[in-house]
């Protein structure tokens, strides 16, 4: 019998996606059969901010509008059935600093995805990691000392890269952005590079994540990865 996992806040449908994607490449590799359901992207498909559906961002300088995110994160997860399921998710970088207040209103544990980062890198002593800019502070918090992040200069260049990608309409300047940070890490001697960015699932499989001798992983990867060993967990009980 599959094991349930529920899916919600991610930003978007393609984190949905590329996280079920990984879940059943993992499943398969495990021989442990999963069955998902994943919710509508949060707050909406066009992120946008509605009334109580704030964005992540306004969230983290309101305590109101922080509150109304918890409410609506964990209202998403119940419209899905997600008590019912036997592992909880959210495959989004950008909701680690919300999984408290969603877990208190929903009434239920949260697979946590700071926790499988935390413990696919605890053997590593250094791990090179491209964030967005205002995942830092949160970076260091799940790494500690062992994490590296982009200088100021590389953070010049990836928001350079980003203004130029705006203005072409391309990702590209940012995974040649991304593919110059991890050759220059290379040179340094860290060989594990995480890429925490939202737009990680195409970088990995852009020329960014093709750097030779480098161990290149994305979020989504190591969440899929944790929630099959919990599931085999599970079901040993």
């Amino acid at each position: 019998m599959a094991v349930t996992v529920a899916a919600f806040g991610a930003l978007n449908n393609e984190s949905y996606e590329v996280f079920a994607k990984r879940l059943e490449h993992y499943a398969q590799a495990h021989g442990m059969p999963v069955s998902l359901i994943s919710a509508a992207p949060y707050p909406n498909a066009r992120a946008e901010s509605e009334p109580g559906r704030p964005l992540r961002g306004e969230a983290l300088q309101d305590e109101t509008k922080k509150q109304q995110l918890f409410e609506a994160v964990a209202a998403d997860a119940r419209k899905i059935g997600a008590l019912k399921s036997d592992i909880l998710v959210m495959p989004c970088m950008s909701m680690i600093g919300f999984h408290d207040g969603i877990e208190k209103v929903l009434g239920r544990g949260v697979l946590r995805l700071a926790d499988a980062l935390a413990e696919k890198y605890k053997d590593i002593d250094k791990v090179g990691v491209i964030h967005m800019r205002p995942a830092k502070k949160r970076i260091e918090e799940i790494f500690g000392p062992k994490a590296v992040t982009p200088d100021e200069q590389q953070a010049q260049a990836l928001l350079k890269a980003e203004e130029q990608a705006k203005a072409e309409g391309t990702v590209a300047p940012v995974y040649a952005a991304m593919k110059d940070i991890v050759e220059n890490w290379r040179e340094l001697g860290i060989t594990d590079v995480l890429f925490a960015r939202a737009d990680a699932p195409k970088a990995h499989t852009s020329a960014a994540g093709q750097v030779k001798n480098v161990n290149i992983n994305n979020y989504f990867d190591i969440l899929a990865e944790a929630v099959i060993l919990k599931a085999k967990e599970l079901r040993k009980k």
